[in-house]
């Protein structure tokens, strides 16, 4: 590492150590990858990795999030199979893991400050990859949780630096801790060219309000929380897959969305309420579908309905309440 880049680091207050980011690149399999420092990422562009004909999507989970978790192999999983993509994992497992006593304490006090400086320190990185030949007019950066304000606090720190990546998509970023900060701190429709959310779990652990170019509402409604279906609104320990069943939705929709493409689509309204009074006899709907980066599209909100399980797409039927 350089002597201005490891300054840099120090004043963002980043430890260079064993809990330091990673970028982990894989090749065929989700098994087969090579992992690097930030620093030292650049030499993946010299292997047979990168494409640069090619979209490189780059995840990276939330709060108590790894590697091997559940997010993080389904959705590595399906880019890899579809195979259309350079594929990456940013792997701060250690730097959002539970360490206080409390999780409470730990995500409000380790995770999210840490995820606000791995934002900008990716940031630096990615402008360090497009010297090393990584083309960043063809990237694409998705990030679950409290991992969606990581990208999007770096697409915001490239912003201030005259460079806007093209892509990101935020799939049910945080709630707690993100609410009244400023777009500076935050992903908003100013992170990226192009700013797709899913809110999947917006009376618990999710995003309540529009923060998007395009705003996905699943399954939305005002009277009660937002149950999908297939969840429940039981109490259950925190953090159990049964608590965050509606939450992780999110990156579930996505996975299907590459695994059934065309089937999980959502129409515009200016709000709920309009959607809710739609009919099939309203004339032509405007939809999209998740998962597709446009440049003329209408931004705002687009809700649908999907089914309990996998495939969760309805196609056509779910554009209606």
């Amino acid at each position: 590492m350089n002597s201005s880049l490891y300054v840099y680091y120090l004043l963002l207050g980043v430890v260079i150590c064993d809990d330091s980011p990673l970028l982990r690149f894989y090749y065929r399999s989700i098994d087969d990858y090579k992992e690097f420092n930030f620093s030292e990422a650049y030499q993946v562009l010299s292997t047979q990795w990168y494409n640069p004909n090619r979209t490189t999507v780059i995840f990276t989970h939330g709060f108590r999030g790894n590697p091997q978790g559940p997010a993080v192999t389904a959705v590595i999983k399906s880019y890899l199979e579809q195979g259309k993509s350079n594929v990456a994992l940013l792997n701060w497992e250690k730097l959002a893991a539970p360490v206080l006593p409390s999780v409470f304490n730990s995500y409000a006090n380790w995770a999210a400050p840490n995820a606000r400086k791995v934002g900008q320190y990716f940031a630096e990185t990615l402008l360090n990859l497009s010297d090393a030949g990584l083309n960043l007019d063809n990237i694409h950066l998705i990030g679950h949780s409290l991992g969606a304000h990581l990208f999007g606090i770096a697409g915001n720190t490239l912003s201030k630096e005259g460079t806007q990546v093209p892509w990101i998509t935020g799939l049910d970023p945080a709630s707690v801790g993100f609410e009244t900060r400023p777009l500076s701190s935050k992903l908003h429709a100013g992170s990226a060219g192009f700013v797709d959310v899913i809110h999947s779990d917006p009376d618990r652990y999710g995003y309540k309000r529009q923060m998007g170019t395009v705003d996905f509402w699943p399954n939305y409604r005002t009277l009660g929380p937002v149950i999908q279906p297939g969840c429940d609104n039981r109490q259950h320990s925190t953090f159990s897959m049964e608590d965050l069943c509606n939450h992780n939705r999110s990156w579930q929709i996505l996975v299907d969305t590459l695994k059934y493409p065309g089937t999980i689509i959502g129409r515009f309204a200016e709000n709920y309420r309009k959607w809710k009074n739609y009919s099939q006899q309203d004339g032509d709907a405007i939809v999209l579908e998740i998962g597709v980066c446009l440049e003329n599209i209408v931004p705002g909100n687009y809700y649908f309905r999907t089914f309990a399980e996998s495939p969760y797409g309805m196609g056509s039927g779910g554009l209606y309440p």
